[in-house]
């Protein structure tokens, strides 16, 4: 008897049943199949075949149509004509059904075989064997699909850390799949760097030769950064912005920021060492520390993990100051500006690496305080 007794068994098996009960395997070097008296049942689309913790009584083959094994409603697989479902929870003595069976299109034809009708088969042992071959056969093929989707895991893991930040990343997941990251004052330092005068290269330069330098002068300020703790934000241009979270202590502020000053000057002196022809290429970084918003910004259907708001936007006119901006202190500006807010944080030693003092008028900021090495 099927385990849904609603459905209604057809009477006439016909030649199609023949054919998926030949070809499911089950009945492979088996002389006489009569006494396995299989019935047909039908079913329409989304009709329950089997639940979850229903007595494993019988097996099924599919004759038509097809069969969605689902756990907790998700679908896991979907079984389609002439293959043989339900074998695997036959061994045990009342054993229980794990799976749900829903049929899954609008009609759906099923061969139903009993347990009791195998047990009781005379050459029920080459039975038992064939059932063993069939549950062995979508091992294979899941162990197969479960490697694919392995290696396809693996990739996207790749390409998702190569696509954002850790920080960013632990937000994310923290917030949930279906969530945007929440939105967080924090405080931070946001970095600001930009290669001096590069963009005259690319007018006259082959593409992949500046495809090449870019990846070189990003190379050589990603991995200071990452170094002494620091995240990537985005590139913009031949541009990059960076943050450090001030999650510890006011204390730590100090060492903090001391990083920032060692990855800032790892960076100048790495990209100084990138020439074309035999121009080295120069860098101009701008340190700031202040409060910020964080958080998944943009549109719809498009948004990005990243730090907004005025104390960023100073960080990123420090880098862009010119000489001509100057209004008061040293008229030679160095490759690493920080500012008054970010030099009170350092410790005596990094202090005295900035000693020129300076204002400056900034772009949409107004006057600001700096310092220079």
């Amino acid at each position: 008897m099927a385990e849904n007794a609603s459905i209604t068994p057809i009477e006439k098996l016909g030649p199609e049943c023949e054919e998926a009960l030949a070809l499911s395997g089950l009945i492979d070097d088996v002389e006489d199949t009569t006494p396995l008296e299989p019935r047909r049942y039908r079913y329409t689309k989304g009709e329950s075949i089997c639940s979850a913790g229903d007595p494993a009584e019988c097996l099924w083959i599919i004759v038509n149509g097809s069969v969605a094994i689902k756990l907790n409603g998700q679908t896991l697989f979907v079984r389609r004509r002439n293959e043989v479902i339900g074998e695997q929870h036959l061994a045990g003595n009342g054993y229980q059904r794990v799976y749900d069976l829903v049929a899954n299109e609008s009609i759906v034809d099923v061969l139903v075989i009993d347990r009791t009708n195998i047990e009781t088969h005379p050459e029920a042992g080459i039975i038992w064997r064939n059932i063993a071959k069939i549950i062995s056969i979508k091992l294979r093929s899941t162990t197969r699909k479960t490697a694919s989707l392995s290696r396809h895991l693996a990739d996207d893991t790749r390409i998702l850390h190569a696509c954002t930040n850790q920080y960013a990343l632990s937000r994310r997941m923290q917030s949930g799949s279906e969530q945007q990251a929440e939105y967080l004052i924090e405080r931070a330092i946001i970095w600001f760097s930009d290669v001096v005068g590069f963009s005259k290269f690319t007018f006259n330069t082959p593409p992949e030769r500046v495809a090449d330098i870019v990846q070189r002068f990003f190379n050589a300020q990603t991995s200071p950064v990452l170094d002494r703790g620091g995240h990537i934000d985005k590139f913009i241009g031949d541009g990059l912005m960076a943050f450090w979270v001030m999650k510890g202590k006011v204390e730590d502020a100090s060492s903090i920021c001391s990083d920032a000053v060692r990855a800032a000057e790892q960076s100048v002196k790495n990209v100084n060492e990138i020439r074309i022809g035999n121009e080295p290429l120069a860098l101009r970084i701008g340190l700031h520390i202040g409060l910020v918003v964080s958080g998944d910004f943009g549109s719809a259907t498009r948004h990005q993990f990243t730090k907004i708001g005025t104390e960023v936007n100073k960080a990123a006119r420090l880098e862009q100051i010119h000489s001509e901006d100057i209004l008061d202190g040293h008229s030679k500006l160095g490759s690493i500006r920080v500012s008054r807010d970010f030099w009170n944080e350092l410790d005596t030693v990094s202090r005295k690496k900035f000693s020129k003092k300076l204002t400056a008028r900034a772009k949409n900021i107004g006057v600001m305080e700096l310092f220079t090495n």
